[in-house]
């Protein structure tokens, strides 16, 4: 069975510490023909090694001969990792005297279930020498432990534990990134989330837990192939996340070719597998995945990111990641193609990397997902901004248009009859008249609209006094055309009020001109005055009333809008911000301004507090 690639992802078999206090001696001969029985093997020079056995790939065999101390009771041979073919015991001692165990081998053979294999060696009372035969398609990797018994046994609870706790952790981080992924629907967290399922079961295979778990179910054959393909897909799809994740950083594109072209040759030696050639294909992918290294470095140093990218997660960040993380890994290969004398203690290197990895990426995922959120919300903001501007600009420009063309249909007429007037020689006295009218005509026009315009700044000018109502509507009786003759007031003996004089003055004009112009001429305008209470506030109720003339009945809908003016109106002169003004107006002095009319009668209603806050 293959060592997996990532194994500096993940750690080595042994969470508990190591008990070798029975071992006196480790010595080990490499068997090139693979053909040589125990007792010529008894008779060779070994080579003696200290930790553990780690002699790469070959296709030769490897003796160990150990040295164990003198026992009283019973002993445990505790062999890992987990993922070895066959490993044959030798004890001259044992009544079986030859035992063999591996992936190739079912898990109950055993003297105990455990991650990896254990095998019971009997008491002595003088040191003893027992031999063991190791052979692999995957690296010739062995860690080998003699415990007592009762010594043995806790040692693997403590080591189920912590498995079980990796395996959790594990587990939790999946949930966290199909949970974030089913959010975001992210395709660099897709990508990962991929990565991370086929890493999970290397993980779990990695340590022996579908042995351990499922060998009453399932050949040892399936878990020997399972894991060997989880070796090359797990080196594929976490290159092909990194190609992702780096391609948002703008790297150089042809290191990022070359890294992609490695990682589908990575993916390509799986066919080699397949055709038999095991171990030849997992020697080839531990070195391409040495080179993928290599190649992901120079990528991830070659990146310029853009400033969108950084703020997501800074280039710095990301280098520290890489080059930490799988510097580490890079120095744990060596180890396991035979460059490299493993030590016991590189196992908790491995252990602290697989996890430190994972949950790195986790977070650095993570908060990339929540940046990538907010900066997608800043960005559609920004977005229904620019949407809004364009709208009010073409509303803007719609209006410019719409005035431009009123105001050159309104003062076309009062033109012509300057220009008649001022062009006829008889009636000079009558023609000036109907000229100055005109001109005043025209006034009126751009007042309106320059009243309209200055809208915005209504706010900020208003001075509260005391009006006289009697008296600013006798006022403006005598200006209006048409409408001193006209009016009649229905008003209390005291009509008084605390507003703006000059914007109270423009409502109430706007209202009794468009009274003057649109009503009946032959029939009465009336103002009738009504203290009202509302919202709390005392107040007055202005009711300006008319029946309608030749202009008809105006539409309700439109009435206070920019520029309305109906088709009955469009003889007389006018801008149709009359009305459209006198209401914007009316909320700006804290009242209201709405339109009533009777069975008869066109009628406005203008409240006004009599105190405003």
């Amino acid at each position: 069975m293959g060592v997996s690639i990532l194994a500096g992802l993940m750690s080595g078999p042994t969470f508990a510490a190591e008990n070798s206090s029975y071992i006196l001696e480790r010595a080990y001969w490499q068997d090139d023909s693979t053909l040589a029985d125990f007792d010529t093997a008894q008779k060779q020079i070994y080579r003696p090694y200290q930790g553990d056995l780690s002699r790469g790939y070959t296709d030769s065999a490897h003796w160990v001969r150990l040295r164990i101390a003198a026992s009283e009771r019973p002993l445990g041979l505790r062999i890992t990792p987990a993922w070895l073919d066959e490993v044959t015991v030798h004890d001259p001692l044992s009544p079986a005297f030859t035992v063999k165990v591996g992936d190739h081998h079912p898990v109950h053979k055993t003297i105990f279930r455990a991650l990896g294999h254990t095998i019971e060696l009997r008491p002595h009372n003088s040191p003893r020498d027992i031999w063991l035969r190791l052979e692999t398609t995957s690296t010739h990797r062995l860690h080998l432990e003699v415990q007592s018994t009762d010594e043995l046994a806790w040692s693997i609870t403590q080591e189920i534990f912590w498995a079980s706790v990796h395996s959790a952790i594990l587990l939790l981080m999946l949930v966290v990134l199909m949970s974030a992924w089913w959010v975001q629907r992210d395709r660099i967290l897709g990508a990962y989330l991929l990565r991370h399922i086929s890493f999970a079961y290397y993980g779990f295979a990695f340590l022996g837990m579908p042995n351990l778990l499922l060998s009453d179910w399932l050949p040892p054959a399936f878990f020997d192939n399972a894991f060997s393909i989880s070796v090359t897909t797990t080196i594929f799809l976490g290159a092909r996340f990194d190609s992702a994740f780096l391609s948002t950083y703008n790297p150089n594109p042809t290191l990022l070719k070359l890294f992609k072209a490695a990682s589908w040759l990575s993916l390509g030696l799986l066919v080699l597998f397949l055709m038999g050639y095991e171990r030849l294909a997992l020697q080839l992918t531990i070195h391409s995945l040495q080179i993928i290294i290599v190649l992901l470095l120079a990528v991830a140093w070659s990146c310029k990111p853009d400033a969108s990218v950084v703020q997501l997660i800074p280039r710095r960040v990301m280098l520290g990641y890489y080059f930490v993380l799988m510097g580490v890994l890079f120095f744990a290969l060596l180890g396991i193609v035979g460059w490299m004398q493993n030590e016991a203690w590189t196992l908790y290197i491995l252990i602290v990397h697989g996890m430190v990895t994972g949950l790195a990426m986790t977070v650095m995922l993570f908060l990339r997902g929540q940046r990538q959120t907010l900066e997608n919300q800043r960005t559609e903001w920004k977005l229904q901004k620019a949407q809004k501007d364009i709208q009010l600009e073409q509303q803007r420009r719609n209006e410019q248009s719409q005035f431009l063309n009123m105001l050159m249909h309104e003062l076309k007429t009062p033109l012509s009859v300057v220009s008649i007037a001022l062009g006829t020689r008889g009636n000079r006295a009558e023609n000036l008249a109907l000229a100055g009218q005109a001109v005043q005509e025209m006034k009126t026009i751009i007042e309106r609209c320059v009243q309209a315009d200055r809208m915005g700044e209504i706010d900020l000018k208003q001075t509260i006094e005391k009006i006289d109502l009697q008296q600013m509507i006798d006022q403006l009786s005598q200006v209006i055309p048409g409408l001193k003759d006209r009016l009649q007031l229905n008003f209390p003996t005291i009509a008084e009020l605390n507003s703006d004089r000059q914007l109270f003055q423009i409502v109430l004009s706007n209202l009794m001109d468009n009274a003057a112009r649109y009503s009946d001429p032959l029939t009465p305008i009336e103002i009738d005055l009504k203290p009202h209470r509302e919202q709390d506030q005392d107040g007055l109720s202005l009711f300006i009333s008319n029946t309608p003339g030749v202009a008809g009945w105006p539409d309700s809908e439109l009435l206070f809008n920019k520029f309305y003016r109906s088709s009955g109106a469009q003889r007389e002169s006018g801008s149709g911000l009359g009305l459209f003004l006198a209401q914007h107006l009316a909320k700006s002095l804290r009242g209201r301004l709405s339109y009533r009319p009777t069975h008869h009668l066109v009628q406005f209603e203008l409240w006004l507090p009599l105190n405003p806050i």
